[in-house]
Protein backbone atom coordinates (compact mmCIF):
# COMPACT_ATOMS: atom_id res chain seq x y z
CA UNK A 1 0.00 0.00 0.00
CA UNK A 2 1.31 3.61 -1.28
CA UNK A 3 2.33 6.02 1.83
CA UNK A 4 2.77 9.42 1.39
CA UNK A 5 4.65 11.81 3.67
CA UNK A 6 3.63 14.90 4.35
CA UNK A 7 4.99 18.37 5.21
CA UNK A 8 6.22 18.78 9.59
CA UNK A 9 4.39 21.58 11.58
CA UNK A 10 5.35 22.78 14.73
CA UNK A 11 3.13 23.71 17.58
CA UNK A 12 4.41 24.35 21.06
CA UNK A 13 5.09 24.41 24.73
CA UNK A 14 6.94 23.12 22.22
CA UNK A 15 4.78 20.94 20.51
CA UNK A 16 5.66 19.55 17.19
CA UNK A 17 3.68 17.57 14.97
CA UNK A 18 4.54 15.59 12.07
CA UNK A 19 1.76 14.22 9.96
CA UNK A 20 1.54 11.61 7.41
CA UNK A 21 -0.56 10.44 5.12
CA UNK A 22 -0.55 6.60 4.53
CA UNK A 23 -3.24 3.71 3.14
CA UNK A 24 -3.50 5.93 -0.04
CA UNK A 25 -6.22 4.61 -2.24
CA UNK A 26 -5.75 2.63 -6.07
CA UNK A 27 -8.85 3.88 -7.96
CA UNK A 28 -10.67 1.35 -10.79
CA UNK A 29 -12.72 2.70 -13.23
CA UNK A 30 -14.30 0.57 -16.17
CA UNK A 31 -15.12 2.34 -19.90
CA UNK A 32 -17.91 -0.17 -21.08
CA UNK A 33 -17.28 1.26 -24.23
CA UNK A 34 -13.81 -0.37 -24.96
CA UNK A 35 -12.56 -3.62 -24.87
CA UNK A 36 -9.79 -3.18 -22.08
CA UNK A 37 -10.50 -1.84 -18.90
CA UNK A 38 -8.65 0.95 -17.51
CA UNK A 39 -6.95 1.43 -14.39
CA UNK A 40 -6.52 4.96 -12.71
CA UNK A 41 -4.37 5.01 -9.88
CA UNK A 42 -4.58 7.63 -7.69
CA UNK A 43 -3.33 9.22 -4.14
CA UNK A 44 -6.62 9.38 -2.96
CA UNK A 45 -5.43 12.81 -0.74
CA UNK A 46 -6.10 15.49 -2.92
CA UNK A 47 -4.23 19.07 -2.70
CA UNK A 48 -5.97 22.36 -1.34
CA UNK A 49 -4.34 25.57 -0.02
CA UNK A 50 -1.20 24.36 -0.34
CA UNK A 51 -1.82 21.18 1.75
CA UNK A 52 -2.22 17.65 0.37
CA UNK A 53 -4.08 15.21 2.88
CA UNK A 54 -3.73 15.42 6.57
CA UNK A 55 -2.31 18.52 8.06
CA UNK A 56 -1.78 20.13 11.60
CA UNK A 57 -2.32 23.44 12.87
CA UNK A 58 -3.23 26.15 15.88
CA UNK A 59 -4.03 29.77 17.17
CA UNK A 60 -1.67 31.94 16.90
CA UNK A 61 -0.59 33.28 20.16
CA UNK A 62 1.01 36.71 18.48
CA UNK A 63 -2.42 37.07 16.64
CA UNK A 64 -5.38 35.01 17.98
CA UNK A 65 -7.38 35.73 14.82
CA UNK A 66 -4.44 33.92 12.55
CA UNK A 67 -3.96 29.65 12.86
CA UNK A 68 0.34 28.68 12.94
CA UNK A 69 1.77 25.61 11.59
CA UNK A 70 5.45 26.54 12.63
CA UNK A 71 4.80 27.12 16.22
CA UNK A 72 4.16 29.14 19.10
CA UNK A 73 6.91 29.85 21.77
CA UNK A 74 5.80 30.14 25.23
CA UNK A 75 8.27 32.43 27.69
CA UNK A 76 8.44 33.09 30.95
CA UNK A 77 5.36 31.16 32.14
CA UNK A 78 4.20 31.03 36.05
CA UNK A 79 2.48 29.23 38.38
CA UNK A 80 -1.95 29.54 37.35
CA UNK A 81 -0.45 30.66 33.59
CA UNK A 82 -3.11 29.58 31.00
CA UNK A 83 -2.23 29.06 26.95
CA UNK A 84 -4.53 29.50 24.53
CA UNK A 85 -3.64 25.96 22.01
CA UNK A 86 -5.45 23.91 20.47
CA UNK A 87 -3.56 21.31 17.94
CA UNK A 88 -6.38 20.30 15.30
CA UNK A 89 -5.97 18.22 12.36
CA UNK A 90 -7.65 19.17 8.72
CA UNK A 91 -8.01 16.55 5.97
CA UNK A 92 -8.35 18.32 2.76
CA UNK A 93 -11.58 18.83 0.68
CA UNK A 94 -11.78 16.02 -2.02
CA UNK A 95 -9.83 13.26 0.07
CA UNK A 96 -10.76 10.30 0.30
CA UNK A 97 -12.86 9.02 3.69
CA UNK A 98 -10.35 7.89 6.32
CA UNK A 99 -9.56 6.84 9.34
CA UNK A 100 -7.52 9.52 11.47
CA UNK A 101 -4.84 8.65 14.28
CA UNK A 102 -2.92 10.56 16.62
CA UNK A 103 0.25 9.70 18.31
CA UNK A 104 0.92 12.12 21.27
CA UNK A 105 3.94 11.97 23.62
CA UNK A 106 5.34 13.89 26.33
CA UNK A 107 1.97 14.65 27.75
CA UNK A 108 2.44 12.58 30.98
CA UNK A 109 5.60 13.92 31.48
CA UNK A 110 4.54 17.35 31.80
CA UNK A 111 1.48 16.56 33.76
CA UNK A 112 4.35 15.29 36.20
CA UNK A 113 5.97 18.55 36.33
CA UNK A 114 2.76 20.42 37.01
CA UNK A 115 0.95 21.39 34.32
CA UNK A 116 -2.81 20.44 32.75
CA UNK A 117 -4.31 19.66 29.49
CA UNK A 118 -7.83 20.63 28.87
CA UNK A 119 -10.99 21.21 26.65
CA UNK A 120 -12.67 24.20 28.39
CA UNK A 121 -10.93 27.10 29.67
CA UNK A 122 -9.24 26.64 33.55
CA UNK A 123 -9.76 29.03 36.27
CA UNK A 124 -7.30 31.44 37.74
CA UNK A 125 -7.08 30.06 41.02
CA UNK A 126 -8.29 26.47 40.69
CA UNK A 127 -6.28 24.18 39.19
CA UNK A 128 -8.32 21.27 36.69
CA UNK A 129 -8.66 17.88 35.83
CA UNK A 130 -6.49 17.01 33.33
CA UNK A 131 -9.16 16.37 30.07
CA UNK A 132 -8.84 15.47 25.59
CA UNK A 133 -11.74 16.07 23.86
CA UNK A 134 -13.91 13.14 24.14
CA UNK A 135 -13.84 12.62 20.27
CA UNK A 136 -10.05 11.36 20.15
CA UNK A 137 -10.15 8.06 21.62
CA UNK A 138 -7.34 6.33 23.12
CA UNK A 139 -6.79 3.05 21.50
CA UNK A 140 -3.12 2.26 22.53
CA UNK A 141 -0.45 3.44 24.84
CA UNK A 142 3.45 3.83 23.90
CA UNK A 143 4.60 0.40 24.22
CA UNK A 144 4.13 0.67 28.46
CA UNK A 145 1.79 -2.15 29.59
CA UNK A 146 -1.04 -1.15 31.83
CA UNK A 147 -0.36 2.80 31.32
CA UNK A 148 -3.15 4.86 31.88
CA UNK A 149 -1.77 7.97 30.95
CA UNK A 150 -2.49 10.83 27.96
CA UNK A 151 0.89 9.28 26.27
CA UNK A 152 -0.62 6.90 23.26
CA UNK A 153 -2.09 6.50 19.86
CA UNK A 154 -5.38 7.74 19.43
CA UNK A 155 -8.42 7.42 16.70
CA UNK A 156 -10.81 10.19 15.80
CA UNK A 157 -14.84 9.28 16.56
CA UNK A 158 -17.27 11.57 15.19
CA UNK A 159 -19.84 9.53 16.77
CA UNK A 160 -21.70 9.33 13.61
CA UNK A 161 -19.91 6.97 11.09
CA UNK A 162 -16.25 7.47 12.95
CA UNK A 163 -14.38 8.39 9.88
CA UNK A 164 -13.49 11.71 8.36
CA UNK A 165 -14.32 13.48 5.51
CA UNK A 166 -12.47 15.51 3.03
CA UNK A 167 -13.10 18.95 4.44
CA UNK A 168 -14.37 17.81 7.58
CA UNK A 169 -14.13 19.67 10.48
CA UNK A 170 -12.09 18.06 13.13
CA UNK A 171 -12.29 19.12 16.88
CA UNK A 172 -9.04 19.77 18.74
CA UNK A 173 -7.10 17.12 20.93
CA UNK A 174 -7.59 19.73 23.48
CA UNK A 175 -7.86 23.71 23.98
CA UNK A 176 -5.76 25.00 26.98
CA UNK A 177 -2.62 24.40 28.41
CA UNK A 178 -2.37 25.68 32.37
CA UNK A 179 0.88 26.02 34.81
CA UNK A 180 -0.47 24.83 37.96
CA UNK A 181 -0.92 27.80 40.13
CA UNK A 182 -0.63 25.60 43.53
CA UNK A 183 3.46 25.04 42.70
CA UNK A 184 5.75 25.90 45.44
CA UNK A 185 8.92 27.93 44.75
CA UNK A 186 11.15 24.04 44.64
CA UNK A 187 8.73 22.81 42.30
CA UNK A 188 8.71 25.42 40.33
CA UNK A 189 12.23 25.71 39.96
CA UNK A 190 12.54 22.24 39.24
CA UNK A 191 10.26 22.32 36.14
CA UNK A 192 12.58 22.08 32.72
CA UNK A 193 11.56 23.06 29.09
CA UNK A 194 9.12 19.98 27.58
CA UNK A 195 8.08 19.41 24.17
CA UNK A 196 5.16 17.53 23.16
CA UNK A 197 4.86 15.66 19.94
CA UNK A 198 1.49 15.26 18.23
CA UNK A 199 2.21 12.90 15.18
CA UNK A 200 -1.11 12.63 12.88
CA UNK A 201 -2.00 9.45 10.00
CA UNK A 202 -4.80 8.98 7.91
CA UNK A 203 -5.65 5.72 6.91
CA UNK A 204 -8.59 5.34 4.18
CA UNK A 205 -11.58 3.56 5.21
CA UNK A 206 -11.96 1.73 1.91
CA UNK A 207 -11.88 -2.12 2.34
CA UNK A 208 -10.55 -1.30 6.15
CA UNK A 209 -11.79 -1.72 9.42
CA UNK A 210 -10.77 0.42 12.17
CA UNK A 211 -8.39 -1.98 13.48
CA UNK A 212 -6.56 -2.91 10.00
CA UNK A 213 -6.50 1.11 9.71
CA UNK A 214 -4.69 0.92 13.08
CA UNK A 215 -2.28 -1.69 11.98
CA UNK A 216 -1.37 0.84 9.18
CA UNK A 217 -0.91 3.39 11.27
CA UNK A 218 1.19 2.01 13.74
CA UNK A 219 3.58 1.07 11.05
CA UNK A 220 4.02 4.40 9.94
CA UNK A 221 4.71 5.75 12.63
CA UNK A 222 7.22 3.48 13.61
CA UNK A 223 8.89 4.20 10.59
CA UNK A 224 9.03 8.81 11.35
CA UNK A 225 11.83 9.82 13.41
CA UNK A 226 11.15 12.11 16.55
Amino acid sequence: MNKKKMAMSITSVALVGAVVVGGTLAYLSDKSNMVTNTFNVGSGYTEEDGHIGLWLDEKDVTDPAKRTEIGNEYEELLPGSIVEKDPTFHLTTGSTDSYVFAQVTGVDEMIAAGYFFTVEKPEKLVDPQNAFNNKWVKVADNGVEGDAGYNGLYIYKDGVDDLVSGGEAMEPMFNWVKLGSGLDNEKFEAITPSTVDIRGVAVQSANLTAGEAQVEAEKILATMPY
